[in-house]
């Protein structure tokens, strides 16, 4: 556990390893500690560096709005004030928006980039089902957090491992649940990545990006639906996609091994 004071904001980290430098950034709402998984197996590759996005975590909450280009350059003053002079970026889901966003605003720091379950924003994104949204709203309305945050987690993980890892799903409803997060902070990432998705046309600048890119979903990803990372790699001139079977949104999480190998290949 640690913090550091940047240009911007105070910003919570975890460090581990050595070797090339790799930053891990999560999806909505999500702290740090959703790669675990990462830092636990890959540490002896590379220098791990998985930050809280800010509004969750040991992150400063500053008022809203927030911006993917804010998020963006909260990377890019994690890296000065850490004297890192470039990265590899991976980025899952609201945290691919950030390395997609960074890749492009901030090429001479990225290295390779990884850009899981997510998709390139306004003008190019599919969306989840008509079923799927009003299934998160309905989960969204209940009262208690466990209830709540259950109910979308039923959602974000394929069937087969809600079904067969009953005490992974509980281990993680529990991180979620006892993780530091600000009202303010975590609805306003959600604002800032439907923003995105919505208005923020990325889809006319993918052409641009100079990283290598690795592309991967979930074939059974109800949050951000499969086709978002066929379009993605179709668009990014150096990209190659990678389709992980029975496998939903968080794919770091649910086949931790194989999506571990990916990277270490990729990155290494």
């Amino acid at each position: 556990m640690a913090k550091i004071k940047t240009e911007n904001l105070e910003i919570g980290y975890e460090k581990t390893g050595n070797g090339p430098a790799v930053i891990l950034i999560s999806g909505l709402g999500y702290g740090r500690w959703l790669w675990d998984k990462q830092l636990e197996s890959l540490e002896p590759y590379f220098t791990l560096y998985a930050l809280d996005n800010r509004g969750v975590g040991e992150s400063d909450a500053p008022q809203p709005p927030y911006s993917i280009s804010d998020m963006a350059r909260d990377v890019r003053d994690f890296m000065r004030a850490m004297d890192i002079k470039e990265a590899h970026i991976v980025g899952t889901s609201l945290g691919g928006f950030i390395a997609q966003v960074f890749a492009l605003e901030y090429p001479k720091l990225a290295g390779r980039v990884v850009l899981a379950s997510t998709t390139g924003g306004g003008g190019g994104g599919t969306h989840p089902s008509s079923l799927t949204m009003f299934r998160l709203s309905l989960a969204g309305m209940k009262k208690d957090p466990e209830k709540r945050a259950r109910g979308r987690l039923r959602l974000t993980l394929a069937p087969v491992f809600w079904k067969k890892k009953p005490r992974e799903v509980e281990r993680l409803l529990q991180r979620f649940l006892q993780q530091p997060a600000a009202a303010h902070g975590v609805k306003a990432q959600m604002e800032a990545g439907q923003n995105y998705w919505k208005r923020d046309h990325r889809w006319t600048s993918l052409h641009r990006m100079r990283s290598d890119t690795l592309v991967i979903t979930g074939k059974k990803d109800r949050i951000v639906p499969p086709v978002n990372s066929e379009k993605l790699a179709h668009e990014i001139p150096r990209a190659h996609l990678e389709k992980m079977e029975n496998t939903g949104h968080l794919v770091m999480w649910e086949k931790p091994e194989q999506f571990n190998d990916l990277l270490y290949s990729f990155l290494k």
